[in-house]
């Protein structure tokens, strides 16, 4: 779907270009073509780091909905369904959390873990698979090359070609952050690291030693041999 021309059209209109990028801005007589917009900002990293920012700011993160009848905020995951309805399945929802209400004594609410990019384009809500995949297409929309990264120990991002350093960085959009490899494992104290893959259509790739400096420690290829 991050190929699809129609959606990425979509995409661009909702992204405002002339504010993510102030010296444009500033040369507003000077109309920026709906078929140039892609060219313009192709791989600018002071753009994207203006993207994924500004990305947070009209995504909402759900952990746990409010009750879709009393608005309780405090209803608890129940179980784990697959997808059902005409919308879950268009949706491409690969599994439907459903949600017990204590004021309602009932289960009440829905949250379907969408995989389109069309859907979370309407809904913008979610965890960082949905952020991971929304934000993945609007880096597309912009002219970016971009592809999907997998961290087998729970975390999904992706990462940008920059033609100015000629190399691929990582855009966590949940974050806000680009070009910060380290944050997981030294930020973030994750521990668990083993695998981390990248996705385009053409190959998968093993990126795993731009995100770790223990790569060569026994304790590190373990995991590995583990996750295998």
């Amino acid at each position: 779907e991050w190929e699809n021309e129609e959606l990425l059209q979509r995409t661009r209109s909702e992204i405002p270009f002339a504010d993510l990028m102030p010296q444009v801005a500033a040369h507003q007589d000077h109309a920026i073509l709906e078929e140039q917009k892609e060219i313009l900002y192709q791989s600018d990293d002071l753009f994207l780091s203006n993207l994924c920012k500004w990305f947070q700011s009209i995504m909402t993160w759900v952990n746990n909905p409010p009750c879709v009848l009393c608005l309780c905020e405090n209803t608890k995951l129940s179980h784990i369904r697959g997808p059902l309805t005409p919308d879950e399945i268009q949706g491409k929802a690969n599994r439907v959390e459903v949600y017990f209400c204590p004021e309602c004594n009932a289960e009440t609410t829905l949250f379907p873990r969408y995989n389109s990019v069309s859907k979370l384009l309407s809904t913008k809500q979610g965890r960082c698979g949905e952020y991971a995949n929304l934000f993945g297409l609007f880096c597309r929309a912009s002219g970016f090359e971009t592809r999907y990264i997998l961290d087998f120990s729970d975390h999904v991002w992706v990462e940008v070609w920059s033609n100015r350093t000629q190399r691929w960085i990582m855009a966590d959009g949940c974050e806000g952050v680009i070009d910060s490899p380290s944050m997981y494992e030294k930020g973030w104290g994750k521990e668990s690291l083993s695998y981390i893959l990248a996705f385009t259509p053409e190959q998968i790739t093993d990126v795993t030693r731009r995100y770790t400096r223990k790569y060569n420690t026994p304790q590190f290829q373990e995991r590995r041999k583990y996750a295998c």
